[in-house]
């Protein structure tokens, strides 16, 4: 007998298109290939329709499917089912008179040719037709029982896998220059931002030094040196001829007699505020200027009222600590700034800032009187920007390197957190500390657990979780209908939950 003509079926195949494709086959035995979806043969009716016209045209059919449930339900209709095309050729299923026989008992084959007339029955035949019927009866609920029992149980698997804290800590280059993640190099690409800041800023000063403050005043006798009367102006300087010149001025004018001797009395001023002012009795005795021929000059009385002062003053150091604070604020100010661009997943390290002063000016110099300095700058501000995302998934990529062989990283329990910023160049590229947390737990494998338990009591099949996974507490079996006390024999008919202790699944 020849080979199988083998049909591959597509995933797009219906029930129909696959019944259609069999009859359009060559040979009498025909091997249906069919894909991991194939909505055309997912349910026992469509395989018993596939069945029936298989009968009909006299074929024998098997069907090579890597889904072991649809195995099963094939071989319950009677079709061969294999995992793969070399383990159907060795079978030589198409050899072995039994396949047509299984189809037939699966689906009856329609009588066919012309109707022959019934005989009357006799009582005897009455009989035995009714004990078949019976017995058909009772074979279909026995049948639609068995059916129950394999297709109506479900149950679900609870398991809490104990969980292993892993970290690690690395030093990252984020660099302008990089358009992609470099897990080797462990860099991550950055972009570099900047903005303009104007502001002025004020601050009092803190030196202070004593200041003349008062002038010394007194009066001085003039004397009439002429036979005619002499006129001294006001602002006409008289001054002391010892030590240290000391000079005042005449604070209004006035008329000497005519004659040698004639007197006139006249209020003074120091020139120079200070108790430098304050000199003795009969110490001004000089005339400045024209007048120095013409009159003579004396102070009966010594001047008072010349004192000092503490004022405050600008100095080198009120002008550097302005321009620090300035500046800090002005960064800061440009810092928000920056913040208010930035993308929904991007971040601005603080430590990656910089500023540069591109102008200032003080309205004092050092050494003024003033109670106060102020400046007004303009600065650039420049940052680093990071995509947080890509941080994320580089500390994701390297913490997964530290989960042991046979577990896993738990979704949605990874953190990934920046540190110490070390480095920050002209160009912007950051170099900083990134510290990456993660937990594990062990591989569960769900479809051995489903295959393990399919069959098993409730208390059999939570002793073999127990003895074959390491768990935080105890399984839970729960199968439906309550007062079935087994789980499915369908693997597919058993879900798995694997949980974390909080109660999140992954």
């Amino acid at each position: 007998m020849s080979q199988p003509e083998i049909v591959y079926l597509e995933p797009e195949d219906t029930s129909a298109a696959i019944r259609e494709r069999l009859m359009a086959a060559d040979s009498d035995s025909v091997l249906l290939v069919v894909p991991k979806v194939c909505p055309g043969l997912d349910s026992l009716v469509d395989l018993k329709l596939l069945a029936r016209r298989a009968i009909a045209s006299d074929k024998r059919v098997a069907l090579v499917t890597g889904s072991r449930e649809l195995r099963e339900i094939a071989q319950s209709v009677g079709f061969p089912a294999f995992s793969s095309t070399a383990w159907a050729r060795r079978s030589k299923w198409w050899e072995k008179r039994g396949v047509r026989a299984s189809l037939r008992k699966s689906v009856p084959r329609e009588s066919r040719g012309r109707a022959v007339p019934k005989p009357t029955p006799s009582r005897v035949e009455t009989l035995g037709g009714q004990l078949v019927l019976a017995v058909a009866f009772i074979g279909m609920v026995v049948f639609m029982g068995l059916l129950a029992v394999v297709f109506v149980p479900e149950a679900t698997v609870t398991v809490h896998p104990v969980l292993y804290p892993v970290s690690t800590t690395l030093t990252v280059v984020a660099s302008p220059d990089l358009e992609s993640i470099d897990f080797i190099s462990v860099r991550v690409p950055a972009r570099v931002a900047e903005t303009e800041i104007i502001g002025n800023e004020e601050i009092a000063t803190t030196a202070v030094r004593d200041e003349p403050e008062a002038r010394a005043t007194g009066e001085v006798v003039l004397t009439n040196r002429r036979s005619e009367a002499t006129t001294v102006m006001s602002d006409t300087i008289v001054a002391t001829s010892g030590g240290t010149t000391i000079r005042f001025r005449t604070m209004d004018g006035v008329t000497l007699p005519p004659g040698l001797g004639g007197r006139g009395r006249v209020p003074i001023e120091a020139i120079e505020a200070g108790p430098s002012g304050n000199v003795p009795a009969y110490s001004i005795n000089r005339v400045e200027g024209p007048m120095d021929r013409q009159v003579n000059v004396i102070n009966v009385a010594p001047t008072e009222g010349g004192g000092m002062s503490q004022v405050r003053y600008v100095t080198n150091a009120d002008k550097d600590q302005l321009r620090e604070s300035s500046l800090h604020h002005l960064k800061e100010d440009g810092y928000a700034a920056l913040v208010a661009q930035l993308a929904e997943a991007e971040i601005l390290p603080h430590e990656s800032l910089q500023a540069f002063v591109l102008s200032e000016t003080y309205d004092k110099f050092p050494g003024e009187v003033a109670d106060s300095l102020g400046l007004h700058m303009r600065a650039l501000v420049r940052g680093t920007v990071i995509d947080s995302e890509d941080v994320e998934l580089l500390g994701l990529r390297l913490l997964q390197f530290e989960v042991r062989e046979g577990f896993t990283l738990l979704s949605g329990e990874t953190e990934v957190r920046l540190s110490e910023v070390s480095e920050v160049d002209y160009d912007g590229t950051l170099v900083f500390e990134m510290t990456a947390e993660g937990l594990s737990w062990v591989e569960v494998d769900e479809l051995e657990i489903r295959e393990s338990l399919r069959g098993k009591s409730v208390g059999s099949a939570e002793d073999y979780l127990a003895r074959h996974l390491s768990l935080v507490g105890e399984p839970r079996v729960k199968v439906s209908p309550k007062w079935w006390n087994r789980l499915p024999w369908l693997p597919f008919r058993i879900t798995v939950d694997v949980e974390s202790p909080s109660g999140g699944s992954d």
